[in-house]
């Protein structure tokens, strides 16, 4: 009697701790750094003798836990780790350049209208050359030019600045996330494997390697008990429970670098600072390219008008001066006189009929429409990459959460389960109970 109701106590204490599992999945249904758990369970068996001349008899004594269980495919996690940093870096890559097509686009202001208005006005002074108000106009027009190219060039030093902003953020955050793994690491190591401790230590552990993974591509090294060591390039970033901080180091040109322990690291190429430092990279290539333009506008309007007379028979003086970026153009302050429209010993608007010849492949409106048709296919690139990128980290993930997450239909259908077996083993206990109560009714 005293082995049934041992067996019916061992089964009511395991079906009992099955209960609070499920109902630990069902609390965290929403949760999606939550695992979920079954119990796993064994049977107790006893080895023993009466008598030393007798053989061993073995038995078995009812349940016993033997530990609870994560589902969780280590495979598929790492599958959905690398997909995840793929979409975010895509994500981020597509969020700054749209921010670096708009700095280009100066609200409607862009250079490239301005530059097409500048032909437009030397088009119709040509006609009436001596006219004043068609002189300041043209003029006006080469200083809107000009401001449209300072503007832009802000534009795009601003844009670049936020970036910066936005990796130094992301810095920190990983440097959060490293230093949290460390301290997983710390209490992972005493802990005994299939406890409720360590299930949850291990879930914090993957949490912190996702926030860590869509952050930067590193080299995950998975030890003993579930610790994790971090590396980059063959630097340490997480050894036990020593994490060695990234330093973020801004660039006056193209990214940005990042260091750890001094030493400069190559450039990220995934997760969110892959991201940042690709868009940065972009923006810095349209900034360089938008230099180059603005030079080029300022040594061909002023050999333009070297090459011409003004009224007074003077050669041209620069309109435009530079050193050598667009945020440094600015006019010269000339007058209306002091444009050189007239061709050297020739006509009255010789000159001014010129300055159409530099609207070639090569002039300085064509090659601004190269820029944008160049930023707006990069960004059209980015945006097909981030909807490829995002489907496959949802169908990744759908494949682990297949195996990790937590189904309130499947636990329902537990709960209905356990309570039966629940049932059943009271139901033993009950009959030991009756059973003993009838042998000593004998008496």
């Amino acid at each position: 009697m005293s082995d049934l109701l041992s067996i019916g106590r061992s089964a009511l204490l395991v079906n009992n701790r099955a209960l609070e599992i499920v109902g630990s999945n069902v609390a965290n249904a929403e949760n999606p750094d939550y695992v979920r758990r079954t119990l796993s369970v064994g049977d107790t068996t006893i080895d023993g003798s009466t008598n030393p001349i007798y053989r061993n008899f073995t038995g078995t004594g009812g349940v016993a836990i033997n530990g609870i269980v994560r589902a969780s495919d280590q495979f598929l996690e790492a599958a959905t780790r690398q997909t995840g940093a793929n979409r975010v870096q895509t994500d981020v890559l597509v969020q700054w350049l749209d921010q670096g097509e708009i700095a280009l686009a100066n609200n409607q202001s862009d250079v490239g209208s301005q530059l097409t208005q500048v032909f437009a006005s030397a088009e119709e002074l040509s006609a009436v050359p001596f006219e004043p108000a068609l002189r300041s106009q043209f003029l006006g027009d080469i200083q809107s030019t000009v401001s449209r190219f300072n503007q832009t060039a802000s534009n795009l030093s601003a844009t670049k600045t936020l970036i910066d902003g936005a990796a130094t953020q992301e810095v920190t955050e990983l440097n959060a996330a490293l230093d949290e793994l460390a301290a997983i690491n710390e209490k992972l190591r005493p802990t005994r494997s299939g406890t409720a401790q360590n299930t949850a230590l291990l879930d914090q552990r993957d949490a912190a390697l996702t926030v860590i993974t869509e952050k930067l591509d590193v080299d995950i090294s998975f030890q003993d008990n579930g610790l994790v060591d971090i590396s980059r390039n063959g630097t340490s970033l997480v050894t036990f429970d020593n994490a060695s901080p990234i330093t973020f180091v801004a660039n006056p040109g193209a990214g940005f670098d990042i260091e750890i322990g001094g030493s400069v690291q190559p450039s990220p190429t995934n997760g969110t600072l892959g991201g940042l430092y690709r868009a940065q990279s972009d923006v810095a290539a349209v900034s360089t390219n938008l230099d180059a333009l603005a030079v080029q506008f300022a040594d061909e309007l002023n050999t333009w008008q070297a090459n011409g007379r003004t009224d007074a028979g003077a050669a041209g003086a620069a309109i435009v001066s530079h050193g050598g970026t667009a945020a440094s153009l600015t006019a010269t302050g000339l007058t209306a006189d002091d444009l050189a429209l007239a061709a050297s010993g020739g006509a009255a608007n010789g000159n001014i009929l010129a300055l159409a010849d530099l609207r070639t492949p090569t002039g300085t409106e064509q090659r601004y429409e190269n820029i944008v048709v160049g930023q707006a296919q990069n960004l059209l690139s980015a945006r097909s990459e981030s909807e490829a990128a995002t489907a496959f980290d949802r169908a990744t993930r759908e494949s682990r959460d297949r195996v990790s997450a937590v189904d309130l239909d499947r636990e329902a259908a537990d709960l209905i389960r356990l309570q039966q077996a629940y049932e059943a083993s009271a139901r033993i206990i009950q009959v030991a109970r009756e059973t003993v109560q009838s042998v000593l009714a004998i008496f």
